[in-house]
């Protein structure tokens, strides 16, 4: 089967966040909102966004997405590159026809037989009883099974409506560990992560695990009861080929102070995990890209500038642990909304000799972030036509929509 991957994106509706724990998260108020770099001009704030209504109606587009099923979001994903959809905006980018048409995907100068899509679940779980500042005590929640029931009925939904339809499901279950036992955790990897691809059980439709760090998860704790956690979880995807997806640039959804979440999310946070689980596969969503001016050195600031290549310190410290380790990958996701990033990221892979070039590019691979990134496109065919206009060659677009999620997936 030649597929083509979208290796990150979300689907979820009003209920599945945990809107108390981000509030909760931003005790410092103003201050704290401030130094995150959430309205640094290159983030949400651009200069295009800035103009007219083009800010409103990307808000509203979003929040579109969130008062429909998982379903529906799905079926209208697909109609997307089907060009069911005409632009409204100005200067909106537009392929010159549909990607998918005459029953294929298409992209450059391939053609691809289906779509496979992979959502990733954020488990926005929440053990936090009570703050003092309330009055109400905040509920304990496990969210994440309810997002698991939501999101495989969404599937059948789709498959209903769109029974010849391209898409493929790979999906990821979100974890954070630190807001539930250490049997729950097992009985969440036992009934719904895929340890046999040939042999499925029940609701095991899960192919990876999902850590999102800013909701206060720590890649490597320093308190033992915590460690057994996720070691537990790292043995399981180890012992199994279990991929692992973990968001990574400064910005996003919070369930901690800004600091906190960075020291979490920075890819070295790895480091210790690494050397002790060294094969994990493990892909570090939207590149280690970083909004926030204040976590980078001026002077590599200017340097990076002159060679219009990125400045991101995590981005450097992700290209480290490919080197480093054999199964360390990166997906474009939501960093893709801008044309420059992949002008950036093409410059840095030129400038490399040949053998660190290929660890790089044959370690990179497509994902959309949607419907996130619907805040700076105005499409889900938009993002993809921003990413077939990008300096790479057909092959290379290949390897980062195939070849690269394959191996990452472990599909060889």
């Amino acid at each position: 089967m030649n597929y083509f991957f979208d290796q990150h994106f979300h689907v979820m509706n009003i209920a599945h966040p945990n809107l108390l724990s981000f509030f909760s998260s931003l005790d410092t108020g103003l201050p704290d909102l401030i130094t995150s770099g959430a309205l640094s001009p290159s983030y949400i704030l651009t200069a295009k966004n800035r103009k007219g209504p083009i800010l409103l109606n990307r808000m509203t587009n979003t929040l579109t997405t969130f008062e429909q099923s998982i379903g529906e979001t799905l079926v209208l994903m697909e109609k997307d590159l089907m060009g069911a959809f005409p632009s409204h905006e100005e200067g909106a980018l537009r392929p010159e026809h549909p990607y998918i048409r005459d029953g294929k995907m298409h992209m450059r100068n391939q053609v691809y037989d289906k779509l496979a899509m992979c959502p990733l679940l954020m488990d926005f779980s929440s053990n936090q009883l009570r703050k003092e500042s309330l009055y109400y005590p905040i509920p304990k929640e496990q969210k994440i099974l309810d997002y698991v029931r939501d999101t495989l009925e969404g599937f059948d939904y789709y498959a209903k409506q769109h029974p010849q339809g391209l898409f493929e499901f790979f999906p990821f279950l979100g974890i954070n560990p630190p807001v539930h036992s250490l049997d729950f955790i097992k009985e969440l990897l036992d009934t719904y992560v895929i340890k046999d691809r040939k042999n499925k059980k029940g609701s095991q439709r899960f192919y990876g695990v999902k850590f999102y760090p800013p909701l206060g998860y720590d890649p490597w704790p320093a308190d033992e009861h915590e460690q057994k956690k996720v070691t537990l979880i790292y043995e399981f995807c180890a012992t199994h080929d279990i991929p692992i997806m973990t968001h990574c640039d400064d910005q996003g959804f919070r369930g901690v102070p800004a600091k906190e979440a960075w020291k979490y999310t920075a890819p070295s946070s790895y480091k210790p995990v690494l050397a002790r689980f060294p094969t994990l596969s493990i892909d570090f969503a939207h590149y280690g890209w970083q909004y926030n001016q204040l976590q980078k050195n001026p002077l590599t600031m200017i340097s990076s500038l002159a060679n219009k290549v990125p400045d991101s310190p995590w981005f450097h410290e992700l290209v480290e642990l490919m080197h480093l380790y054999p199964n360390i990958y990166a997906d474009v996701s939501f960093s893709g909304t801008n044309p420059e990033f992949y002008e950036l990221l093409f410059n840095y892979l030129q400038s490399m000799d040949e053998e660190k070039r290929r660890t790089i590019a044959e370690r990179t691979m497509f994902g959309t972030d949607f419907s996130v990134n619907l805040m700076k496109v105005e499409s889900y065919t938009s993002y993809y036509r921003t990413f077939e206009n990008s300096p790479f060659s057909d092959e290379e677009i290949h390897d980062f929509v195939h070849t690269n999620p394959i191996r990452f997936m472990r599909f060889e």
